[in-house]
């Protein structure tokens, strides 16, 4: 069905968004998507479903909509809304913010497999602390893709009015006083946004679970330095790859400069993926 209805306004607001053809947003009319986006900003509505939303939109090809993104939309609407079509400095520092996340994600991940690569003698505890690093900095990778797309994405509590000195939501008042979302809640947050799925969903999962009995418990007696192998080679270097064409073994060499011949015999004994190898010069290079 298409959309009859008088967007003109909007249209003027849209017509410089990115072009999407892709996947659930294929078609589907941008304006409408943006004047929801805006009526939930006004209204503060975080707990939305926007794929189900956009999906069930009406079709609009017509004037400066055509092709643009519906998820563009919606989230500069609700932006608009919470601040006002001027006043939105969060967004204009999107990409300044995850890229300072992707680094920092991308070194705790790695300082946290150089942990859980080397035995423990002489290193007590390096097994549990290199779990959580590459816990928590798996995390900070998948918010980095988030606000890729929106920083408010990752929220599930923004700063309020009062907290709010100029009327204007910088990243500072994001970091002071927003709240975002839990480990458990990023799979679905991540799909929502990027369309982006993990393979090994319950690995994610029971990965997550161990975290948080180390931070808040106990040590469980497990081979955890196995165990956080497997979920680097399955989730976050895919995940790497997949996003940025980056692999971690670079982050780790930071840290270790003999590292790749150590972490290669652990690939091929655990029989993890891998997309990178080592030349004949001990480089590190893709596999085509």
């Amino acid at each position: 069905m298409s959309c009859n209805k008088d967007h003109n306004s909007t249209d003027n607001i849209i017509k410089d968004l990115p072009l999407s053809q892709g996947s659930f947003e294929r078609h589907k009319c941008a304006a409408c998507a943006y004047e929801m986006g805006l009526t939930n900003g006004e209204n503060k509505i975080l707990n939305f479903n926007i794929q189900e939303f956009i999906s069930n939109l009406d079709e609009s090809q017509k004037t400066n909509r055509r092709h643009r993104s519906a998820l563009e939309a919606y989230t500069l609407g609700f932006f608009h809304g919470l601040n006002g079509t001027n006043n939105h400095l969060a967004i204009k520092d999107k990409q300044r913010i995850a890229n300072q996340m992707k680094l920092f994600g991308a070194s705790m991940v790695a300082r946290g497999l150089v942990n859980s690569t080397f035995s423990e003698y002489g290193n007590p505890y390096s097994h549990p602390m290199g779990l959580v690093q590459v816990a928590n900095g798996f995390e900070i990778l998948i918010k980095a893709r988030i606000v890729e797309e929106h920083p408010l994405l990752i929220f599930s509590k923004i700063p309020k009015d009062n907290h709010i000195s100029d009327g204007n939501i910088k990243f500072e008042d994001l970091l002071e006083h927003g709240q975002t979302i839990m480990y458990s809640e990023l799979p679905d947050r991540l799909w929502a946004t990027t369309g982006y799925k993990f393979e090994s969903i319950k690995l994610f999962k029971d990965f997550g679970k161990i975290r948080n009995q180390i931070i808040h418990f106990a040590v469980p007696n497990k081979d955890l330095n196995e165990l956080t192998l497997e979920f680097t080679f399955k989730v976050v270097e895919k995940s790497l790859n997949d996003w940025w064409d980056i692999t971690i073994l670079e982050f780790a060499l930071d840290f270790e400069p003999d590292f790749l011949e150590y972490i290669f015999e652990d690939i091929k004994r655990l029989k993890l993926p891998i997309n990178y190898k080592i030349d004949t010069s001990d480089k590190l290079i893709k596999i085509n």
